[in-house]
């Protein structure tokens, strides 16, 4: 199962670029991405082809995140839809 980061981006252009364009200089894929944003905060769920780089990465970025392991991302992003849906 994949390991999935929840990563909590500025509110400003260029932060999902900073992020992308840091992983693939590292030669890092993001294999999957969901993002939810709300008024001016927003956070973003990835999954990479190599979590040990990601975590570097995110660390030199000095993004604040958590790290989901052994599939419990895909929980979290069914609890993200759900409360979408019951807005």
């Amino acid at each position: 199962m994949p390991t999935w980061f929840t990563v909590t981006l500025d509110d400003r252009p260029g932060s999902l670029a900073r992020l992308a364009a840091a992983l693939g200089d590292r030669g890092v894929n993001i294999t999957g991405i969901v993002g939810v944003a709300e008024d001016t905060g927003g956070s973003l769920m990835l999954t990479t082809s190599d979590p040990a780089v990601t975590r570097e990465v995110l660390a030199a970025l000095e993004l604040p995140g958590d790290e989901h392991p052994d599939g419990g991302g895909a929980e979290m992003i069914t609890g993200l839809a759900r409360g979408l849906a019951d807005r």
